[in-house]
């Protein structure tokens, strides 16, 4: 019975919270994407104006293009899988997002951010840059000393394989295939051979984040207390919406509006249905009883759906 009623629980408009930085853009359109734009925001003075310009604007039936990191289907394949497997970022570029109708019921910019939207964990964008940051600095220090140390050991192997009998079993057609060459160049035929089917084996074709959803940077304050409001160029966004809406996107569009660039940097849903933020359990929370409590109030707010579905 729940699963077929699941449908049924996630309807209904969705409200989130988002904070948006100026002064930047990233392909995927949020903090763990790679730079890709940078404009100047100095000329918007204060919040207000970041208000009277956008809010009119963004209300109601409003035309947007989805991420080009997102689900949506494009001939067949996902958008995301074409950006990932797109290293040069050459066929990323050459796919057409069509325009699709969202609806914004209402939305509010302001500098701060409720107490369970900060305690859920949404991410600190610049804090999040700074420790990208470190630990791509110390990555590219490890890669440089495995390769030197990997050349030197290549090249050790490589002399000693010179002076030494091959013992190798080969089948019949790598024999003929190899005839002609060292044996050190055999060897080294071998392990490049050995190499690339090590690669195969990996998926490429997706991005892991360097962080888990616990020490991933975010607005929280390390002794759990609230944190100060914004200041530009960071500002939060408040959104009740219709489904299809891309949050990401919309911030985008209010960097461009405001003729500058944004990345949305920190993302929480808020409000789902009949189902609302306040009502999660914080993890230090994870009891029996919390538990069943959860659970109690959930179950009357899906009865109540069910109901309504049957008088409908």
């Amino acid at each position: 019975k729940g699963t077929t009623s699941l449908q049924s629980y996630l309807e209904g408009s969705k409200h989130y919270a988002a904070v948006a930085e100026l002064g930047y853009e990233t392909d995927t359109l949020d903090a763990e994407g790679k730079l890709v734009k940078t404009a100047p925001w100095d000329h918007i003075a204060d919040i207000d104006v970041v208000k009277t310009k956008i809010l009119p604007k963004f209300t109601g039936r409003i035309e947007q293009v989805p991420p080009l990191y997102s689900a949506i289907r494009i001939d067949g394949k996902r958008l995301y899988e074409i950006a990932r497997k797109d290293d040069s970022g050459e066929a990323a570029e050459k796919v057409e997002i069509p325009k699709r109708e969202v609806e914004i019921y209402e939305m509010e910019i302001g500098t701060e951010v409720e107490e369970d939207v900060i305690r859920s964990g949404v991410v600190d964008g610049a804090r999040y840059r700074d420790a990208v940051e470190v630990i791509e600095a110390v990555a590219a220090e490890a890669a440089k000393v495995a390769a030197e140390a990997a050349a030197v050991a290549a090249a050790a192997e490589a002399a000693k394989e010179d002076g030494a009998e091959d013992d190798n079993a080969k089948t019949e057609s790598e024999s003929k295939e190899d005839e002609g060459l060292s044996k050190s160049q055999k060897n080294r035929k071998r392990r490049n051979k050995n190499k690339n089917n090590n690669k195969k084996k990996g998926n490429g074709n997706f991005k892991k984040s360097p962080f888990t959803e616990v020490d991933v940077p975010s607005m929280k304050a390390d002794d759990d207390a609230a944190a100060g409001p914004l200041e530009l160029p960071r500002f939060a966004v408040f959104v009740k919406c219709g489904g299809g809406t891309y949050i990401r996107s919309l911030v985008r569009d209010i960097g461009y509006e405001l003729d500058t660039v944004a990345t949305m940097t920190g993302l929480v849903r808020t409000k789902q249905g009949p189902f609302v933020l306040g009502d999660a359990l914080r993890r230090e929370d994870w009891n029996a009883d919390m538990i069943y409590e959860a659970i109690r109030k959930g179950k009357e707010k899906t009865d109540r759906i069910d109901e309504k579905a049957k008088i409908d």
